[in-house]
């Protein structure tokens, strides 16, 4: 993706309240999910 792009599309989804809230659900589903795998991974340390 080219930086001119990426501007680009970063500032729709900052000007998208929609776009937004679907971006920060995401980001924080794949915290959740990285989260769990480390304290898989930790448990299996044990």
């Amino acid at each position: 993706m080219t930086q001119k792009l990426e501007s680009s599309l970063i500032k729709k989804v900052l000007q998208n309240p929609i776009l937004l809230q679907k971006l920060t659900d995401k980001v924080y589903e794949l915290m959740l999910e990285d989260l769990h795998k480390q304290r898989e991974i930790r448990g299996s340390y044990r």
